[in-house]
């Protein structure tokens, strides 16, 4: 599985995400898996009354399922990105409240493509051509301007698109709205490491 042939979504089918106030997300795009299989995978018991950190929500889209968590990052920890794309594709976006964000995809248990989409550098992936393909088509490589420090101002969007790409998953709007996806459960298994660290973040290569 590759970006290529999977989709050819673009920033402007997400360029409803503009109009979200959430700083804290990371939202996870499984190929191929419903609902139930991301949670048997994960090993979580849904649980309706589920709420705050670390709480996940699960739900079916087109081309396989989600999953969103407000205010975390379970979806680019290397053991739920080992878990979950097993046998098939996944892709994740993470966004921290300082704006910090990451973008995973990886096949088959490995990780392949590791990027912060506001400076993506496309040769952090096991395709580094097919991969440069998607980043200029949506526009995540513009052109170096040493008179201009801004970034991308839709990175978000583009990199949302370039999930879908490589897993053919689409995120809707519809998805992000409270109580529409129907499973919760809690992640915090994924979350345990010895005191005083984090887990260990996915990372281009990963086995």
């Amino acid at each position: 599985m590759s970006a290529a042939g999977k989709s050819k979504a673009t920033t402007g089918e997400y360029a409803w995400w503009g109009q979200s106030r959430r700083p804290e997300f990371c939202f996870s795009f499984i190929a191929g898996l419903t609902p139930e299989d991301v949670l048997r995978r994960l090993g979580l018991t849904e649980d309706p009354d589920q709420e705050g950190f670390p709480t996940v929500e699960v739900g079916r889209a087109e081309g396989g399922s989600v999953m969103v968590e407000w205010g975390g990052s379970a979806g680019i920890l290397r053991n739920v990105v080992r878990d979950l794309s097993a046998g098939t594709s996944m892709a994740s976006i993470s966004r921290n409240v300082n704006h910090h964000s990451h973008f995973v995809h990886a096949i088959d248990g490995r990780t392949v493509a590791y990027l912060d989409p506001m400076s993506p550098h496309w040769t952090l992936s096991a395709d580094p051509g097919r991969l440069r393909q998607d980043l200029e088509e949506l526009g995540m490589l513009p052109e170096f301007d040493p008179d201009d420090d801004d970034f991308f101002p839709q990175y978000i969007e583009a990199a949302l698109a370039l999930a879908e790409r490589c897993t053919g998953v689409r995120l809707e709007r519809r998805h992000l709205q409270p109580g529409a996806l129907p499973y919760r459960a809690s992640i915090a298994r994924y979350y345990e490491a010895p005191e005083g660290t984090f887990p260990e973040l996915a990372g281009y290569s990963d086995q």
